[in-house]
């Protein structure tokens, strides 16, 4: 059973009228890491000229905010080839006063023969646009204005049209044409948000990829921290880049940032409505009286900007709701309050792809065709770790009979090859190696099959292949010995002690940008967050498994990187140093420690006023010490495993460093006294010989 969130039926305010039969839509936890380019940078012009007699399509009046192809699932975009091809994708549009204003289309467009190709877009069914291609493009951009278009059941369906030929003898092998189409991850929709108030839903769905965690600027208490620490893990769950900043003064800043129209920074406002309200554009309705078993999220705005408000008195609720599916249901609110209840959690046992929410990939067959599927073991049950993948495929055959084969790697080491079945699913028992997968399993299918040979024999026909949602991952326990940071996981899914300094209360922008890193790493979407200051110059006394920010060790912690030994040196084997932690003034130390049976991660800051590195992505997966810096993990190393690398302290001198330094010289001098001991028995014996012999 996961501790979750959902949301109470308590709306304050509505922001427009509900209609029953809509279907709320709300964006896909994937990475919106794309900018959008500049269309006047463009090196070709817009091949869609408009009749001098048709007037211009009038330009939205509203804010803008963007959907990319990439927030949908395409972060490497659309690719055709072989003069052909057709692709399909759904964007969602939030329900409300937002209404399509323009496709922004990116593509490349390379080919190595001449040919006569061009590319059309049709947007739910009804031609768009039709492009022709020279083959010369690269960055192309073309607005595509979209008056009076709708979204359909809370999607907006583009479908893209790919076809060319290069002689009038269809009887080519389309392939020596050598042409390629691609249709950039930054292809966007923009859409307009009108000028009425957006709900909690819809504000949360179009929050740019950009967000400001805005603190309040008292003196912090836990439950902010762990409220702003339980945004930015929501936030960074759909993909979201977020920083913090302390204090409401620098709100209007903020809006005013950016290009004028567009949407461009997401803001996160953390703190009581009474804290805020001098900066709220739009006043949130409220009820009489506060309710202190509740959280609140309302959708504001700051400047004319939206934004989100984000309320926990005495427990951590709302904050756990941006990443609830739940939240689909405030998409006509303007603020909501949020309370807790038990959900069932997933079999101990096996767990399938569906009950994981894994989306089912799929392709056509030209030859060749490769399936990826992407495994959060993070979002398995507590206490458990994959041992095994029960892979099902479905392979069509193709007209001639051929069999296709499957091949499947995991983290890409290849652990399995079959012939696929025909008219059933193809099953594949993959067992997992120990240390391969950490927090990701990245799976890949590659199915192949022969294509038909001899002159005009070359089909550019398709046979579809797909991972069935059947697929499953067996579980067993996990060990209960932590030696890699991914072990972590499954310990901190029942919930996570945050000890930090007490000076992260008045300070809070030193510490809580790597530990939302390290939240985003390593735990689970529904874990717990609790958070406790430690007092100056006390070591932190943890409970429970645990995250500890500070310069001395949890207090019966016995950690792989020792602090109180002088001068930190990373060396080789040879004794060559790569890397000397004596001459850093930035940076941190992240180790795995235990105490008292309860796993956890130790960081030691390197700065002398506690300040920690902020990157803007951090992967700790394998290794038990981790040195970070401001560009992520500088060194990730284990401690326990047979390694290249060791820690060594060259300030701390004992008899044992004084062996290792001058073990040769040692050598030789045993040897020198062994061969004189030697010499002197055999004169000794020699001596004695005449002796003996006259007697």
């Amino acid at each position: 059973m996961y501790s979750t969130r959902i949301l109470f039926a308590l709306c304050w305010v509505t922001a427009a009228t509900f209609d029953g039969t809509a279907q709320a839509q709300i964006r896909p936890a994937v990475p919106r890491n794309i900018q959008l380019p500049n269309a006047t940078a463009a090196p070709a012009p817009a091949p869609v000229p408009v009749p001098p007699s048709a007037p211009a399509p009038a330009r939205a009046t509203g804010l803008l905010s963007t959907v990319t192809i990439a927030d949908v699932g395409f972060l490497t975009g659309l690719r055709f080839a072989n003069l052909g091809g057709r692709r399909e994708i759904f964007v969602p549009v939030p329900q409300g006063d937002v209404t399509p204003s323009e496709l922004v289309l990116t593509f490349d467009d390379v080919s190595a023969h001449e040919a006569r190709r061009n590319l059309e877009v049709l947007v739910n069914d009804q031609s768009a646009v039709a492009i022709a291609l020279d083959g010369h493009a690269t960055g192309r951009v073309v607005r595509v204005p979209l008056p009076k278009t709708t979204a359909k059941d809370g999607f907006l369906k583009l479908d893209f049209l790919y076809s060319g030929a290069a002689t009038q003898d269809r009887c080519i092998d389309v392939r020596s044409v050598g042409d390629s189409l691609t249709i950039r991850p930054e292809t966007a929709i923009e859409l307009d948000l009108g000028g009425n108030a957006l709900g909690v839903a819809t504000t949360a769905a179009l929050m740019p990829h950009e967000v400001t965690i805005v603190l309040p600027g008292r003196r912090l208490t836990p439950v902010d921290i762990a409220t702003a620490l339980t945004v930015a893990r929501s936030l960074a769950a759909s993909g979201r880049h977020s920083v913090f900043h302390r204090g409401y003064d620098s709100l209007p800043a903020f809006a005013e940032s950016g290009e004028p129209r567009l949407w461009t920074r997401g803001l996160v406002v953390i703190g009581s409505l009474d804290e805020a309200a001098g900066l709220i554009g739009t006043p949130v309705a409220t009820i009489a009286g506060p309710i202190p078993a509740f959280g609140t999220l309302a959708a504001i705005r700051v400047g004319g900007i939206p934004a989100l408000l984000v309320s926990d008195a005495s427990a951590v609720r709302a904050g756990h709701l941006l990443a609830d599916p739940s939240l689909a249901a405030t998409r006509d609110m303007r603020a909501a309050s949020v309370g807790e209840t038990l959900l069932p959690g997933l079999p101990t046992d096996r767990v399938t792809f569906d009950q994981l929410g894994v989306a089912p990939a799929q392709a056509d067959v030209f030859g060749r065709a490769d399936l990826t599927v992407a495994i959060d073991t993070r979002r398995l049950p507590s206490g458990t770790h994959p041992a095994r993948i029960l892979l099902d495929l479905m392979v069509a055959p193709d007209g001639a009979g051929e069999r296709a084969v499957v091949s499947t790697y995991v983290n890409e080491r290849l652990l399995g090859s079959t012939v696929a079945a025909t008219g059933e699913p193809t099953h594949l028992d993959l067992t997992l190696p120990d240390g391969l997968v950490g927090t990701n399993a990245n799976i890949r299918a590659v199915v192949e099959r022969r294509s038909a040979q001899g002159d005009c024999r070359f089909e550019p026909q398709g046979y579809p292949v797909q991972i069935l949602g059947s697929s499953s991952i067996v579980l067993a326990p996990a060990d209960r010995h932590v030696e890699d940071f991914a072990d972590l996981a499954p310990r901190w899914a029942g919930g996570l002690e945050v000890l930090l300094p007490a000076t992260a209360a008045e300070q809070p922008t030193q510490t809580l940008d790597l530990v939302a890193q390290v939240l985003d790493a390593l735990l689970p979407e529904s874990a717990a967050i609790t958070v406790r200051l430690t007092p100056r110059d006390a070591a932190p006394l943890p409970s429970a498994s645990f995250l500890a920010v500070g310069d001395a060790p949890p207090d019966g912690a016995n950690p792989r990187v020792r602090f109180d030994r002088g001068r930190v040196v990373v060396a080789d084997r040879a004794g060559r140093k790569l890397l000397d932690l004596g001459g850093f003034t930035t940076g941190a130390v992240a180790q795995i420690v235990t105490v008292a049976d309860h796993p956890g991660l130790w960081i030691k800051p390197l700065a002398t006023d506690g300040t920690l590195p902020a990157p803007d992505a951090l992967k700790l997966d394998h290794g038990d010490v981790a040195f970070l810096d401001h560009n992520g993990v500088a060194l990730a190393m284990s401690t326990e495993r047979d390694t290249l690398v060791q820690i060594s302290y060259p300030d701390q001198v004992s008899w044992l460093t004084v062996a290792d330094r001058f073990r040769s010289w040692i050598v030789a001098g045993l040897w020198l006294i062994a061969t004189a001991g030697f010499l002197y028995a055999l004169q000794r014996i020699f001596r004695r010989r005449p002796a003996d012999a006259g007697e």
